[in-house]
């Protein structure tokens, strides 16, 4: 509805069939009284410029007559002031007697007042919104076309396509005024128990909206702060994290209210998605939902943690593995990107103060104890913690790390499995190994002692594989196992767990002593196996050699590049092992570097000859011996059974063509003719040793000797 429709049009009517369809377009796109087309009037000449109403061929002039106190100026009433010809509708009743006509010439009517409600063929005795009572006070005839009688020649040429041939001949016949029926877009529609005018989207009950929380319920937390009255007519809900849906009814719509709510809302860095109509009983229904909903779970202590969840669960959902949060300072708004097999998309932006907010009351509130680096958010620190959430019905642990940056910060999250007395537990033979890496993997939970070192970059799903190979140890159930992390990230039920915390403020130096103690006190509570998330300098790095080469199974974790980078790692660098230590046949079991890629999409991915180049394709086949006709490539633009809705890259695409990840790896088990050539350094020499073993081609699944 237009906000000026309620305002009299001054300009002139043009004559002719134009103006006659200019009056009509009014009435099709208005509801104000001045919009509706203007009944029996008469072709002008061609000097006139205004209608002039006509009876018998002689004018019509009416005195000039005022508005009564609260009555409505009408479009006769400002015509008249201009000393036009025309017919007031709220006039005396002689003035009415007088103007009042019929088509046949029939002697003159009785005056016609006000009619009751009852007397009104499209409204039937029900309570009308306040909005559409002004239309509903006056005589339908009269709202649509300002006077009270017209030739019903005219006026039935007006009203055809509208008026039912039958009301046509009923009306010529008896004499009565002709009352206009309004087209079907314009007439007032029924909801529940109320009429609205039609304009916004209506919403018939409460379970047809789905939402997060309400931003208007009462209490000190809420974020909108409403009067109770206006309760009862307003209600704005979450959607999703930053954006809301306002419900009214379309009395308070009317209000001064409703935009001083809409401007609170903004200022709270929240978007108006959507505005609604809806009835009392189905803002009351919207309300109770939420009462319903908030006795079964636990209640949130802030919209800001409410934020901080709906961007988990919508993560969660997608299937992502990490969550990052880039603030900086030279943005207007903080963009929030989901990792989803593999690659990084734009999920959103927030504004700054909502997602500051967001992670400063979720680091403070929600984090797992003795897992946090510092009380507080603090963006200009690096911090470390872990936060269980549950997320609809599985129990997430999401493990944080924050770091300052040039000109802002970085949150990074990642989603890790928290159930404890339900776990999830993927297993080697399910992330995509071939035969042969998963038989040296079995044979690795049968050592006595030594260590199995696995690298690779961050997100390769290291510590999955490390969990995985403490559940499937050979007589697990009369063994004594301990998992020593920082901090801890998954849960292990079947064994002991250490989680070390670490400090914002604490050094390296400090951080080793602390991991020192730990390993210290393990070796004095009698373990049968050891696993070491990760050796991260030198002290961590001694330990566990002691403990392999003590007769104990360690697992860890370690960054390299390759896995000879991992021997190069453990005798330079940082760590500087005794080379005669990490040559001995008794140390390392096993060494193995991992990646996980993104598969195909098997719905749309394209032949590889329609890819790549010309080059490429001759060095697959003549260098490796691979047949091309039988690979595959990306499709960037996907298919509907990939395509992930609401994710995009930067440059604007929807996130498709991929459907889960792989794990691709090299391992082996170093043999004394590799650990000769590593004794004196020569990794060039070693490298040789473990390629010479390979037995089959690039086209066997077959991995040993070949590299990742």
């Amino acid at each position: 509805m237009s906000m000026f429709s309620g305002i009299e049009k001054n300009e002139p009517t043009t004559g002719g069939i134009f103006g006659r369809l200019r009056a009509l377009r009014a009435g099709f796109s208005e509801d104000s009284p001045s919009s509706m087309p203007i009944a029996g009037a008469e072709r002008p000449a061609a000097d006139e410029r205004e209608p002039r109403f006509r009876k018998k061929g002689s004018k019509v002039k009416a005195e000039p007559v005022e508005a009564k106190p609260g009555q409505p100026m009408t479009l006769g009433m400002r015509l008249r002031m201009a000393d036009i010809s025309d017919v007031d509708v709220h006039g005396d009743a002689d003035e009415d007697t007088e103007l009042r006509h019929t088509a046949d010439a029939q002697p003159q009517t009785q005056p016609e007042t006000d009619p009751p409600t009852e007397k009104n063929p499209t409204v039937e005795k029900q309570e009308l919104s306040e909005s559409a009572t002004m239309f509903a006070a006056r005589p339908a005839d009269a709202v649509a076309t300002g006077v009270e009688a017209a030739p019903a020649e005219s006026v039935s040429a007006e009203v055809s396509g509208r008026a039912s041939a039958s009301d046509r001949r009923a009306a010529a016949t008896s004499g009565d005024s002709i009352r206009e029926v309004k087209p079907e877009h314009e007439q007032l529609v029924e909801l529940g128990e109320e009429y609205f005018v039609p304009g916004l989207p209506q919403l018939p009950s409460a379970d047809a909206l789905a939402f997060k929380r309400i931003l208007s319920e009462r209490g000190t937390d809420a974020t909108l702060h409403i009067t109770d009255a206006a309760r009862r007519e307003f209600v704005a809900v979450e959607v999703q994290a930053g954006m809301a849906i306002v419900v009214t009814t379309q009395s308070f719509h009317e209000s001064a209210l409703y935009p001083t709510y809409l401007k609170d809302l903004e200022r709270a860095d929240i978007k108006v998605h959507e505005e609604m109509i809806a009835a009392e009983a189905v803002v009351a229904a919207i309300y109770g939902r939420e009462r319903n909903r908030s006795a079964a779970i636990v209640p949130e202590t802030s919209r800001a943690i409410g934020t901080f969840r709906d961007v988990t669960e919508a993560a969660h959902e997608y299937g992502a593995g990490d969550i990052h949060y880039e603030y900086r300072d030279y943005n207007d708004d903080v963009e929030v990107r989901f990792r989803v097999n593999g690659d990084l998309y734009t999920y959103r932006r927030l504004s700054k103060s909502l997602v500051r907010r967001a992670l400063s009351a979720s680091y403070q509130d929600l984090v797992a104890r003795n897992t946090n680096s510092g009380e507080t958010f603090q963006p200009s620190a690096p911090q470390s913690a872990m936060i269980p959430l549950v997320v609809h019905t599985d129990i997430l642990n999401i493990r944080w790390q924050s770091t300052p940056l040039v000109g802002g910060f970085d949150v990074a999250l990642r989603l890790l499995d928290g159930n404890f007395r339900n776990y999830k537990l993927l297993m080697p033979d399910q992330m995509g190994l071939t035969r042969s890496q998963l038989k040296i993997l079995d044979s690795l939970c049968n050592v006595s002692g030594g260590v199995s070192i696995f690298t690779g970059e961050t997100g390769s799903a290291k510590s999955t594989l490390l969990r995985a190979l403490s559940f499937m140890l050979s007589s697990r159930d009369l063994r004594k196992q301990y998992v020593v992390s920082e901090p801890s990230e998954y849960p292990h039920p079947w064994l002991s767990e250490i989680s070390i915390p670490r400090r914002p403020d604490e050094t390296d130096e400090e951080a080793s002593r602390k991991g020192a103690e730990v390993i210290r006190t393990l070796m004095r509570m009698d373990p049968d196996d050891l696993t070491a998330n990760e050796i991260r300098d030198r002290v961590m790095a001694a330990l566990v050699a002691e403990l392999a080469l003590t007769g104990h199974p360690v697992r860890t974790t370690l960054h390299a590049d390759s896995a000879i980078g991992a021997f190069m790692r453990l005798a330079g660098g940082r760590l500087q092992l005794p080379m005669d230590e990490v040559s001995s046949e008794k140390f390392v079991n096993a060494v193995a570097n991992q990646k996980l890629i993104p598969l195909l999409c098997p719905h749309c991915k394209v032949p590889a000859r329609d890819v790549l180049t010309a080059h490429q394709v001759e060095t697959l086949e003549k260098k490796f011996g691979l047949d091309t006709s039988a690979m595959a490539c990306r499709d960037e633009s996907g298919c509907e059974h990939c395509r992930l809705k609401g994710l995009f890259t930067r440059a604007g695409k929807v996130a498709a063509g991929t459907k889960g990840q792989t794990l691709a790896m090299e391992i082996f088990r170093p043999t004394l003719e590799f650990l000769d050539h590593v004794a004196v350094r020569d990794w060039r020499g070693a490298e040789r040793v473990w390629r010479s073993t390979r037995v089959t081609g690039f086209a066997s699944d077959d991995m040993t000797g070949k590299t990742i």
